[in-house]
């Protein structure tokens, strides 16, 4: 498939469950979708009356200012908030048809399938092989010693890491550079086979080329998986993304394709953050 029939379907995607978005209805098209979605610590509201259509194996990326909710939203999509005090949220999360929120859900497969990178890298004090082989150990996910060695270089492969480490898997994760060690932590997340993978500023705390090496993985990760990423930094999200969502203080203001949003927005708030008006 060229760039421009790829580019093409990715619109198309869009296109139909934006519409699907717009009357309220979860998308068939979609990998996730959320309706209608409140999020509360305390007494302070944060997310208001979310509603979003996350399409399959694409990148979609959520921006805005600090503060303005992208982060607890994108926390919501495997209940990660569900470990702070006095939250509340209400409306519904479907991934795969199926609401995360219903009574009986397994919050601990749902995190396996909706894995979590963040935005400072956390490296168990392990051996690098340790590190990839965690999840694999304590979801029983292989069933002899060659069977995890070979999902450990596979998760490896497919973070781009394996050529830099192979000859040292028994050292400590901690001694390997932030790049390396962020890339480890993908590797870790994408070892238990998730079908989503989110992840908070995974960049920001990296140079220019660390940066670069998990821009280029993130665009080969979407061949395998829904990827959804939180940044601050736009250049970034028109690089790696196809479909961008705005937030503004706790509430969506705009969600379209990436190329149309830094382009031609549909809202006056969106051009305004965009082109520095604000932010």
């Amino acid at each position: 498939m060229s760039a421009q029939t790829s580019k093409q379907a990715v619109s198309n995607a869009a296109a139909v469950v934006q519409a699907d978005q717009n009357l309220g209805v979860a998308s068939p098209s979609a990998k996730i979708s959320v309706r209608h979605l409140n999020f509360h610590y305390g007494r302070v509201q944060a997310l208001f009356d979310i509603s979003l259509d996350i399409p399959e194996r694409i990148v979609t990326a959520f921006i805005g200012p600090s503060g303005c909710g992208k982060s607890t939203f994108l926390r919501a999509l495997n209940r990660m908030n569900d470990i702070i005090p006095i939250t509340r949220v209400t409306g519904e999360v479907l991934i795969d048809s199926r609401d995360i929120y219903a009574p009986g859900t397994d919050v601990v497969e749902l995190r396996r399938r909706v894995g979590m990178v963040f935005q400072k890298s956390n490296p168990f004090p392990k051996s690098i092989f340790d590190n990839v082989a965690y999840g694999l150990r304590i979801n029983r996910m292989t069933s002899s010693r060659s069977e995890l060695e070979g999902c450990v270089e596979q998760a490896l492969k497919d973070a781009v890491l394996w050529e830099e480490v192979k000859d040292r898997l028994k050292q400590s994760a901690l001694g390997l550079s932030g790049g390396q060690q962020q890339r480890l932590c993908i590797a870790r997340a994408l070892a238990i086979r998730p079908s989503v993978v989110l992840m908070d500023e995974p960049a920001s705390a990296l140079d220019p080329m660390a940066t670069a090496k998990i821009e280029e993985l993130i665009v080969e990760l979407k061949q395998h998986y829904t990827i959804v990423i939180v940044t601050h930094n736009m250049q970034q999200a028109a690089r790696v993304s196809d479909t961008t969502a705005f937030f503004l203080l706790g509430k969506l203001i705009e969600v379209n394709a990436t190329e149309k949003m830094f382009t031609n927005p549909d809202e006056k708030l969106t051009e305004d953050y965009i082109t520095g008006r604000f932010g």
